[in-house]
């Protein structure tokens, strides 16, 4: 496998830092090659950002595809939204708007012609599941409410995909995927708009998962709308569980904010 650039975005790093620790770890522990992304500038979240910009949000795409694909190596996604963002801003830039984002990148001596390709965590852990299960030393007997987000769902091609892989894992590692009876959100993009409504799509999540645990997720989003909003489950990042059963000794839900 060729080097990829690993692309935390901007969530992980400023407010989840143990996500982005167990995700090197199991990189690390997989011996699959990446190296930091150079340069490294915000996606422009879709789905808020991105109204209030839309040839901000063009050109800093564009630019984080010509940085990539200028080294020939794949950008490595931790967040689903980041996934989303460069997968759409390809779509755009490529359907007739580069010439618009190259008028601004000209000024930093970049021109994008063509896309990098995006690899998402949650996907790349399902494709080395093998391994993974191989290099466990340990299982987690926990009741897991598979909670993968709407941006996951999306990039998976629809809500049964995402959760099918974000099971997959976490049945391979012992635990039972608990799935939700319809589709459900967080609530995360209504927070700050609105925090009842927000809170009240919240409770209606977490009421999907009432015979579980813990809820398992691999949006950072996600993550933060019910450890540190909505709270009253614990809920971890895929990275924690599959670094956890690899042998990672970090105590992280010593950082986690969720009441038991």
């Amino acid at each position: 496998m060729s080097e990829m650039l690993l692309y935390p975005g901007c969530a992980i790093p400023s407010k989840l830092p143990f996500v982005e620790s167990a995700a090197r770890f199991v990189l690390d522990a997989l011996e699959i090659p990446f190296s930091d992304f150079p340069g490294f500038t915000c996606c422009v979240e879709p789905v808020g950002l991105r109204s209030l910009g839309l040839e901000t949000w063009m050109v800093a795409g564009a630019r984080l595809h010509y940085i990539a694909s200028k080294r020939e190596c794949p950008i490595l996604t931790l967040c689903d939204g980041c996934t989303l963002s460069l997968e759409e801003v390809a779509e755009v830039l490529d359907s007739g708007s580069a010439e618009t984002a190259n008028e601004v990148l000209k000024e930093m001596g970049m021109n994008y012609t063509r896309r990098a390709e995006i690899v998402g965590f949650l996907p790349l852990l399902h494709s080395r599941l093998d391994s993974i299960v191989a290099s466990s030393v340990q299982k987690m007997d926990i009741r897991f409410g598979i909670h993968p987000g709407c941006h996951g769902d999306h990039m998976a091609g629809g809500q049964e995909g995402a959760q099918r892989m974000l099971a997959d894992i976490v049945e391979a590692l012992g635990g039972e995927a608990v799935l939700p009876r319809s589709k459900v959100c967080c609530g995360g993009s209504l927070t700050s708009v609105n925090d009842d409504v927000a809170k009240g799509v919240s409770q209606e999540a977490l009421e999907e998962f009432s015979d579980a645990d813990a809820l398992i997720t691999s949006c950072p989003f996600c993550f933060l709308q019910f450890d540190t909003v909505t709270r009253g489950k614990k809920v971890i990042h895929v990275a924690e569980l599959v670094a956890s059963c690899m042998g990672w000794d970090l105590d992280y839900m010593s950082h986690h904010r969720t009441s038991d």
